[in-house]
Protein backbone atom coordinates (compact mmCIF):
# COMPACT_ATOMS: atom_id res chain seq x y z
CA UNK A 1 0.00 0.00 0.00
CA UNK A 2 2.79 2.36 0.43
CA UNK A 3 4.75 2.00 -2.43
CA UNK A 4 1.04 2.55 -4.26
CA UNK A 5 0.37 5.66 -2.31
CA UNK A 6 4.18 6.51 -3.41
CA UNK A 7 3.70 5.85 -7.18
CA UNK A 8 0.46 8.11 -7.23
CA UNK A 9 1.83 10.73 -4.89
CA UNK A 10 4.87 11.04 -8.04
CA UNK A 11 2.35 10.74 -10.86
CA UNK A 12 0.18 13.72 -9.23
CA UNK A 13 3.48 15.77 -8.69
CA UNK A 14 4.99 15.50 -12.28
CA UNK A 15 1.05 16.33 -13.49
CA UNK A 16 1.48 19.66 -11.62
CA UNK A 17 4.38 19.79 -12.73
CA UNK A 18 3.57 20.36 -16.51
CA UNK A 19 2.08 23.24 -17.56
CA UNK A 20 -1.51 23.43 -19.11
CA UNK A 21 -1.73 23.89 -23.13
CA UNK A 22 -2.55 27.29 -22.48
CA UNK A 23 0.43 27.75 -20.83
CA UNK A 24 2.63 25.98 -23.40
CA UNK A 25 1.30 28.73 -26.02
CA UNK A 26 1.37 31.43 -24.25
CA UNK A 27 4.98 30.53 -23.91
CA UNK A 28 5.37 29.43 -27.70
CA UNK A 29 4.19 33.00 -28.23
CA UNK A 30 6.59 34.58 -26.02
CA UNK A 31 9.49 32.84 -27.81
CA UNK A 32 8.77 33.44 -31.32
CA UNK A 33 8.01 37.26 -30.85
CA UNK A 34 11.81 37.25 -29.48
CA UNK A 35 13.05 35.09 -31.71
CA UNK A 36 11.90 36.66 -34.84
CA UNK A 37 13.79 39.83 -33.26
CA UNK A 38 17.14 37.32 -33.28
CA UNK A 39 16.85 35.62 -36.90
CA UNK A 40 16.78 38.77 -39.16
CA UNK A 41 19.29 39.14 -41.74
CA UNK A 42 20.90 35.56 -41.49
CA UNK A 43 22.50 33.54 -44.37
CA UNK A 44 23.09 30.01 -44.51
CA UNK A 45 23.92 27.41 -47.14
CA UNK A 46 21.31 25.21 -47.92
CA UNK A 47 22.22 21.73 -49.77
CA UNK A 48 18.71 20.12 -50.91
CA UNK A 49 18.56 16.82 -52.69
CA UNK A 50 15.37 15.57 -54.32
CA UNK A 51 13.98 12.54 -55.70
CA UNK A 52 10.90 10.82 -56.87
CA UNK A 53 10.34 7.35 -55.81
CA UNK A 54 7.44 5.00 -57.68
CA UNK A 55 4.91 3.44 -55.24
CA UNK A 56 6.06 -0.17 -55.01
CA UNK A 57 2.72 -1.28 -56.68
CA UNK A 58 4.32 0.56 -59.85
CA UNK A 59 7.76 -0.82 -59.29
CA UNK A 60 9.30 1.15 -56.51
CA UNK A 61 11.72 2.52 -59.13
CA UNK A 62 13.38 5.74 -58.31
CA UNK A 63 13.05 7.65 -61.57
CA UNK A 64 14.14 11.06 -61.22
CA UNK A 65 17.23 13.18 -58.66
CA UNK A 66 18.37 16.35 -58.14
CA UNK A 67 20.26 18.33 -55.91
CA UNK A 68 20.43 22.31 -55.40
CA UNK A 69 22.84 24.01 -53.47
CA UNK A 70 21.76 27.50 -52.33
CA UNK A 71 22.20 30.52 -49.93
CA UNK A 72 18.79 30.88 -48.18
CA UNK A 73 18.32 34.13 -46.49
CA UNK A 74 15.98 35.14 -43.83
CA UNK A 75 14.94 38.81 -43.28
CA UNK A 76 11.74 40.91 -42.12
CA UNK A 77 9.61 41.67 -44.75
CA UNK A 78 9.37 45.67 -45.34
CA UNK A 79 5.71 45.88 -43.96
CA UNK A 80 6.43 44.74 -40.80
CA UNK A 81 5.32 41.16 -40.49
CA UNK A 82 7.38 38.30 -39.28
CA UNK A 83 10.79 37.02 -40.68
CA UNK A 84 10.30 35.46 -44.61
CA UNK A 85 13.05 32.36 -45.86
CA UNK A 86 14.47 33.68 -49.51
CA UNK A 87 16.47 30.74 -51.44
CA UNK A 88 18.33 31.92 -53.83
CA UNK A 89 19.45 28.93 -56.12
CA UNK A 90 23.16 29.09 -57.22
CA UNK A 91 24.17 25.58 -58.33
CA UNK A 92 21.45 22.73 -59.82
CA UNK A 93 22.87 19.19 -60.00
CA UNK A 94 26.63 20.72 -60.05
CA UNK A 95 26.17 23.81 -62.36
CA UNK A 96 26.08 27.48 -61.85
CA UNK A 97 22.83 28.65 -62.49
CA UNK A 98 23.06 31.44 -64.55
CA UNK A 99 21.69 34.63 -63.75
CA UNK A 100 20.41 38.07 -65.24
CA UNK A 101 19.57 41.60 -63.04
CA UNK A 102 20.39 42.34 -59.23
CA UNK A 103 21.44 39.84 -56.95
CA UNK A 104 19.18 38.41 -54.19
CA UNK A 105 21.71 39.47 -51.63
CA UNK A 106 21.50 43.04 -53.21
CA UNK A 107 17.60 43.49 -53.76
CA UNK A 108 17.40 42.21 -49.66
CA UNK A 109 20.03 44.53 -48.37
CA UNK A 110 17.71 47.57 -50.17
CA UNK A 111 14.79 46.38 -47.75
CA UNK A 112 12.13 48.07 -49.76
CA UNK A 113 8.93 47.19 -50.92
CA UNK A 114 10.20 46.59 -54.50
CA UNK A 115 13.33 45.09 -53.84
CA UNK A 116 11.29 42.00 -52.49
CA UNK A 117 8.66 42.13 -54.86
CA UNK A 118 11.39 41.80 -56.73
CA UNK A 119 13.22 39.33 -54.58
CA UNK A 120 9.98 37.41 -54.25
CA UNK A 121 9.52 37.27 -57.91
CA UNK A 122 13.46 35.86 -58.15
CA UNK A 123 12.23 32.86 -55.39
CA UNK A 124 9.04 32.17 -57.32
CA UNK A 125 11.07 31.49 -60.37
CA UNK A 126 13.67 29.15 -58.87
CA UNK A 127 10.88 27.28 -58.39
CA UNK A 128 11.63 25.71 -61.56
CA UNK A 129 14.18 23.71 -60.24
CA UNK A 130 12.05 21.89 -57.67
CA UNK A 131 11.40 18.11 -59.18
CA UNK A 132 8.11 16.37 -59.36
CA UNK A 133 4.21 17.51 -60.74
CA UNK A 134 4.13 19.86 -57.09
CA UNK A 135 5.03 23.28 -57.92
CA UNK A 136 6.17 24.79 -54.56
CA UNK A 137 7.43 27.63 -52.84
CA UNK A 138 6.46 26.35 -49.31
CA UNK A 139 9.24 24.07 -49.01
CA UNK A 140 10.90 26.72 -46.17
CA UNK A 141 12.24 26.12 -42.79
CA UNK A 142 10.34 28.23 -41.14
CA UNK A 143 7.53 28.45 -42.39
CA UNK A 144 5.77 26.56 -39.80
CA UNK A 145 6.96 29.13 -37.10
CA UNK A 146 5.51 31.55 -39.77
CA UNK A 147 1.84 30.30 -39.12
CA UNK A 148 2.25 29.50 -35.60
CA UNK A 149 2.78 33.62 -34.88
CA UNK A 150 1.13 34.93 -32.10
CA UNK A 151 -0.76 37.35 -34.91
CA UNK A 152 -1.89 34.17 -36.15
CA UNK A 153 -3.26 32.46 -33.31
CA UNK A 154 -7.04 32.74 -33.36
CA UNK A 155 -6.68 31.17 -36.84
CA UNK A 156 -6.08 27.68 -35.35
CA UNK A 157 -7.14 24.83 -33.07
CA UNK A 158 -4.76 23.20 -30.74
CA UNK A 159 -4.84 20.36 -29.03
CA UNK A 160 -2.22 18.90 -26.79
CA UNK A 161 -0.36 15.47 -27.52
CA UNK A 162 2.01 13.21 -25.37
CA UNK A 163 5.83 14.55 -24.40
CA UNK A 164 8.85 13.05 -26.36
CA UNK A 165 12.19 13.73 -26.09
CA UNK A 166 14.12 15.36 -28.95
CA UNK A 167 18.06 16.87 -28.74
CA UNK A 168 17.97 14.93 -25.31
CA UNK A 169 15.47 17.91 -24.09
CA UNK A 170 11.95 16.76 -23.16
CA UNK A 171 9.14 18.52 -25.12
CA UNK A 172 5.32 18.92 -25.24
CA UNK A 173 3.57 18.05 -28.77
CA UNK A 174 1.17 20.44 -30.04
CA UNK A 175 -1.09 19.86 -32.72
CA UNK A 176 -2.41 22.28 -34.99
CA UNK A 177 -5.31 23.04 -37.56
CA UNK A 178 -6.13 26.11 -39.29
CA UNK A 179 -9.88 26.26 -39.17
CA UNK A 180 -11.05 28.01 -42.29
CA UNK A 181 -10.73 29.46 -45.83
CA UNK A 182 -9.17 31.49 -46.71
CA UNK A 183 -5.98 30.12 -45.21
CA UNK A 184 -2.45 31.50 -44.86
CA UNK A 185 -1.17 29.58 -47.49
CA UNK A 186 -1.86 29.57 -51.03
CA UNK A 187 -2.11 27.20 -54.18
CA UNK A 188 -1.76 30.10 -56.10
CA UNK A 189 -5.00 29.57 -57.80
CA UNK A 190 -7.64 30.28 -55.48
CA UNK A 191 -7.77 26.75 -54.00
CA UNK A 192 -8.92 26.19 -50.64
CA UNK A 193 -5.65 25.39 -48.73
CA UNK A 194 -5.16 24.80 -45.03
CA UNK A 195 -2.57 24.19 -42.83
CA UNK A 196 -2.36 21.78 -40.00
CA UNK A 197 0.69 20.27 -38.06
CA UNK A 198 3.00 18.97 -34.68
CA UNK A 199 5.10 21.22 -33.27
CA UNK A 200 7.30 19.81 -30.30
CA UNK A 201 8.14 22.82 -27.76
CA UNK A 202 10.26 22.60 -24.86
CA UNK A 203 7.49 23.67 -22.10
CA UNK A 204 9.73 25.79 -19.45
CA UNK A 205 10.79 28.31 -22.20
CA UNK A 206 8.22 27.94 -25.05
CA UNK A 207 11.62 26.67 -27.63
CA UNK A 208 10.58 25.35 -30.62
CA UNK A 209 13.01 21.83 -31.67
CA UNK A 210 10.73 20.58 -34.30
CA UNK A 211 8.01 21.51 -36.40
CA UNK A 212 5.84 19.04 -38.99
CA UNK A 213 3.70 21.12 -41.32
CA UNK A 214 0.77 19.84 -43.67
CA UNK A 215 -1.91 20.65 -45.33
CA UNK A 216 -6.00 19.82 -46.01
CA UNK A 217 -8.93 21.46 -47.65
CA UNK A 218 -9.99 20.75 -51.65
CA UNK A 219 -6.56 22.15 -53.15
CA UNK A 220 -4.89 19.51 -51.54
CA UNK A 221 -7.16 16.58 -52.33
CA UNK A 222 -4.82 15.34 -55.34
CA UNK A 223 -1.85 15.00 -52.82
CA UNK A 224 -2.05 11.21 -50.96
CA UNK A 225 0.27 12.87 -48.35
CA UNK A 226 2.28 15.92 -47.62
CA UNK A 227 4.43 16.33 -44.96
CA UNK A 228 6.95 19.11 -44.17
CA UNK A 229 9.12 18.35 -40.99
CA UNK A 230 12.18 20.29 -39.88
CA UNK A 231 14.90 19.95 -37.16
CA UNK A 232 16.43 22.61 -34.91
CA UNK A 233 19.71 22.92 -32.86
CA UNK A 234 21.77 25.51 -31.51
CA UNK A 235 24.35 27.26 -33.65
CA UNK A 236 26.90 27.59 -30.94
CA UNK A 237 28.12 30.67 -32.91
CA UNK A 238 24.69 32.83 -32.93
CA UNK A 239 23.52 31.11 -30.08
CA UNK A 240 20.38 30.07 -31.27
CA UNK A 241 18.30 27.23 -32.55
CA UNK A 242 18.28 26.99 -36.35
CA UNK A 243 16.85 24.64 -38.70
CA UNK A 244 19.33 21.80 -39.84
CA UNK A 245 17.31 20.27 -41.29
CA UNK A 246 13.85 19.65 -43.50
CA UNK A 247 12.78 16.62 -44.85
CA UNK A 248 9.58 16.74 -47.37
CA UNK A 249 7.27 14.48 -48.77
CA UNK A 250 4.54 14.50 -51.25
CA UNK A 251 2.26 11.41 -52.48
CA UNK A 252 1.10 11.24 -55.58
CA UNK A 253 -1.12 8.89 -56.89
CA UNK A 254 1.81 7.09 -58.60
CA UNK A 255 4.88 8.35 -57.43
CA UNK A 256 6.23 10.23 -54.13
CA UNK A 257 8.45 12.71 -54.09
CA UNK A 258 11.03 13.34 -51.66
CA UNK A 259 13.72 16.19 -50.29
CA UNK A 260 15.96 16.62 -47.47
CA UNK A 261 17.79 19.77 -47.18
CA UNK A 262 20.54 20.57 -44.58
CA UNK A 263 21.46 24.17 -43.40
CA UNK A 264 25.10 24.69 -42.25
CA UNK A 265 27.56 28.25 -42.02
CA UNK A 266 24.45 30.34 -40.54
CA UNK A 267 26.36 34.12 -40.30
CA UNK A 268 24.60 37.33 -40.38
CA UNK A 269 23.76 39.37 -43.34
CA UNK A 270 24.12 43.02 -43.41
CA UNK A 271 22.93 45.96 -45.40
CA UNK A 272 25.11 46.76 -48.20
CA UNK A 273 24.84 42.90 -49.20
CA UNK A 274 27.58 41.30 -47.48
CA UNK A 275 27.56 38.19 -45.69
CA UNK A 276 29.12 38.30 -42.41
CA UNK A 277 30.72 35.21 -40.66
CA UNK A 278 29.86 35.23 -36.88
CA UNK A 279 33.35 36.03 -34.53
CA UNK A 280 34.54 32.49 -32.96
Amino acid sequence: MTAITLIVGLVRVCEAQTPSLDVVLGRLSAYLLDYETKVLELAAEEQYRQWIKRRSSYGGDTVSRRELESTYFLVRLPNGQAWYGFRDVTRVDGRNVTKSGPQMAQLLSEGTETAFDEAMAVMRENAKYNIGGVYRTINLPLQALHLLHPQNRDRFDFNRGKGERVGGQQTVIVAFQERAAPGLVSDGFGGELLARGRVWIEPTSGAVLRTELSFNGEAARYLKEVTIRVEYRRDPKLRLLLPSEMEETYGLEIEVLHGVATYRNYRRFETGARLVTPSR
